[in-house]
């Protein structure tokens, strides 16, 4: 208990001195979270002209059903409407100032009434797969609502059955996920950079000296790395906050387990790497875009749920899965067990399997490269 405390006092004292390890903690996090703040934090409308040169009625109850559609996301219009005339509406498009056009003939109504096929020109830019594809529904929506207010012959109900009672934004999924990021990386580069300090100071390898145990000192490392993992998830959890209005504070007791586990998984993790590789900065940069890449895979934008093939079944063997898993089980009151793939004790199990073995690994290293040579 003597060494322990000793050597989390000295560890403590070159934190402080030079807390550059919570860098990679704070600023790739942060940087993530607001680029998906950005792209996904909040719902835009899409800008349509348009055009109506009908001479009846129905062109007019066409542009309410087209523009009165409204999105679950934020609870806005899929569309903005700018409507003006023909000429006007094409300068705009080319301008890129609007994402659409739709254009109704003067005959729209003459050939509904005369039970004629109508047509309309819908013109917009298909760069974009996924951006022609909710043009073309979110359109189709506007449609169908159209013949339920003007065919009486064409009447569909729709009963929607929900697998959730609550629907979730996007971008509160994804701030979750890096949430558990930031706490990540904040431990793994804490245990680097003291490692590299360490080097450099060249105090490391006095511990091939000392006559007592070194197993107190790796864990007074495990514990000031959580330490700074800790406070880069903080940092990270206020600005969740301030971004969704989530307070993650308030679900840290059920956070803390699946936590904990996968902290120590990958500070194990970054203390072999650290051990074993001769460059900081390749240490570094190996195990940051390794814990980023399984971040990515483990279902960081989206539940595995809805993964297919080989996707999902690299995201079932990653301990990362089921720790996300149960945080935004605690967070969102949901189903933790990864979409109802693999129970909560299964998750459990894989992550207490990974964190057992990740130990076991680096016990061996931080021995076989610190031990005191005996004989």
């Amino acid at each position: 208990m003597r060494v322990f405390a000793a050597e989390l006092k000295k560890l403590l004292i070159l934190f402080k001195a030079d807390p550059k390890s919570l860098v990679a903690g704070i600023i790739a996090p942060t940087i993530i979270l607001i680029v998906f703040a950005f792209t996904f934090g909040d719902f835009t409308s899409l800008k349509l002209a348009y055009v109506n040169e009908d001479t009846g009625v129905y062109g007019e109850e066409l542009e309410t059903a087209v523009f009165t559609q409204i999105s679950p996301l934020g609870d806005r219009p899929y569309f903005e409407e700018t409507e003006t005339d023909y000429e006007t509406a094409m300068e705009l498009y080319q301008q890129g100032k609007i994402n659409g056009v739709i254009i109704v003939p003067e005959t729209f109504s003459a050939d509904l009434e005369d039970g004629k096929n109508a047509n309309i020109d819908y013109i917009f830019n298909n760069y974009n797969t996924d951006m022609a594809k909710n043009l073309r529904l979110y359109l189709k929506e506007g449609i169908l609502d159209f013949y339920h207010s003007t065919d009486s012959n064409l009447q569909i109900e729709v009963e929607e059955v929900l697998n959730v009672e609550t629907q979730l934004h996007w971008f509160n999924i994804i701030a979750i996920a890096v949430f558990l990021l930031a706490f990540l990386l904040g431990s793994m580069f804490n245990m680097l950079y003291l490692f590299y300090k360490e080097k450099v100071d060249d105090t490391l390898y006095e511990y091939k000296l000392s006559p007592n145990s070194i197993w107190s000192s790796l864990f007074a490392r495990v514990v000031v790395a959580l330490l700074a993992g800790t406070i880069t998830a903080s940092i990270n959890a206020v600005l969740v906050y301030f971004i969704t209005g989530i307070n993650l504070a308030a679900f840290l007791p059920g956070m803390i387990l699946p936590l904990l586990i996968l902290g120590m998984t990958y500070v194990f993790f970054a203390e072999i790497i650290a051990l074993l590789a001769n460059s900081f900065s390749g240490a570094a940069v190996f195990t940051m875009a390794t814990t980023v890449v399984l971040w990515f895979l483990s279902g960081a934008t989206a539940s595995i749920k809805y993964s297919t093939g080989i996707l999902r079944s690299i995201a079932l063997v990653i301990p990362n899965t089921y720790g996300l898993s149960q945080i935004r089980g605690v967070v969102f009151n949901m189903d933790p067990s990864v979409g109802g793939i693999l129970g909560t004790k299964e998750g459990w199990l894989i992550m207490l399997v990974y964190m057992i073995v990740a130990m076991a690994l680096a016990f061996y290293v931080y021995r076989k490269k610190l031990a005191r040579m005996v004989g």
